[in-house]
């Protein structure tokens, strides 16, 4: 009632008796509270978008976001969308007359100048007028829908029931603006998340290979922390000989704080291909894998050379998983090695 009066100091007000009523009531309050605001996102913007802001809160306080699977990303790729096409309706609009800063215009002063012009009037229905608006808005509120997806895309259950092609939307939409938004950055990433996903990690000195399954791990850094804290062991027992990362590292990789600082960094232990022969960045993200014959893998190397690493992970708040699911028998090791490109599989 209170959006649909246009009051924004009684909006503001309703939000907050919302929040603190949902956060007496514990878990099952916080949760009713996201469920009752995830039909109203759709239709919302400008001012009006910060309950998207109030329902991530909520969810970190600790609701659960599952209400807003089939609306928040759906609305935070549309803002993206709508967003991306602002500087090129506003060049057509006012001649190439510079773009206002988000935090030094408003919605209606930005649909004025896109309208104004007389070119534009002639062909301006109440319908093209609220397209506008609509497009104008994101100009404005585009980060508070990224900032409240942002936070609950770190939830792996919120992520495996958003759909591939949803994903594929976030990204690309993302793309498209992460110039102007850091939160865009963010997002891109985080649909670039892979969970539940199979990999295989071969050893071609040792000829030995591993099965693992890998969930919310949100670069390749991590990943290497990780591998070698499952891999690295007795070799009489399978596993891979060398130095196993601190505990501090494996921390930082998974619960603790994620900072290491520049004084006491992570360390890679091993060099690492893709089934193709392809060099894995620490810098890169596991969804860079190009999987071979349907499957991510990984050819472990010595290292060429040490790379540091100052964070063990990308997210702070979302939990990874890597699981080594065994030790593969000697006949599907040779499989995989045989199928390897001929520079993977040899010291290069």
């Amino acid at each position: 009632m209170q959006m649909e009066s246009g009051s924004a100091p009684a909006y503001q007000t309703a939000m907050k008796e919302l929040a603190d009523t949902a956060k007496a009531e514990g878990p099952e309050g916080l949760t009713a509270a996201v469920d009752a605001l995830a039909p109203l996102l759709p239709g919302l913007g400008g001012d009006f978008a910060m309950t998207a802001v109030l329902a991530g809160a909520l969810v970190e306080w600790g609701g659960s976001p599952m209400g807003l699977v089939g609306v928040l990303p759906r609305r935070a790729a549309e803002a993206m969308m709508l967003n991306a096409a602002v500087p090129e309706l506003w060049d057509s609009a006012t001649g190439g007359k510079p773009l206002p800063e988000p935090e030094s215009a408003s919605t209606s002063e930005l649909v004025h100048e896109l309208t104004r012009r007389p070119w534009w009037r002639r062909g301006v229905d109440s319908t093209r007028r609220e397209s506008l608006t609509r497009i104008a808005m994101s100009w404005f509120d585009m980060d508070d829908w990224l900032r409240a997806l942002n936070t609950v895309m770190v939830d792996e259950r919120f992520r495996t029931a958003v759909s591939d092609k949803t994903k594929a939307e976030l990204r690309e939409h993302a793309a498209a603006v992460a110039d102007r938004s850091e939160e865009a950055t963010w997002i891109a990433a985080l649909a670039a998340v892979l969970d539940n996903e199979p990999l295989v990690v071969i050893d071609p000195h040792a000829r030995r290979g591993y099965a693992l399954t890998m969930s919310g791990i949100g670069d390749n850094g991590q990943l290497l922390i990780l591998l070698a804290d499952r891999l690295i062991g007795d070799p009489a027992h399978g596993l891979v000989a060398g130095d196993p990362p601190t505990r501090r590292w494996v921390e930082a990789a998974t619960c603790g704080s994620p900072y290491l600082g520049p004084d006491t960094p992570a360390m890679t232990a091993f060099h690492l291909l893709d089934g193709h022969g392809t060099p894995i960045s620490a810098d890169g993200v596991p969804a860079d894998i190009e999987p071979l014959d349907g499957t991510r893998v990984l050819v472990l190397h010595p290292l060429k050379r040490e790379y540091i690493m100052t964070a063990g992970r990308m997210f702070e708040h979302m939990t990874p998983a890597l699981h080594l699911d065994g030790v593969l028998q000697r006949a599907e090791t040779e499989s995989w090695l045989t199928r390897l490109a001929p520079s993977t599989a040899s010291d290069n």
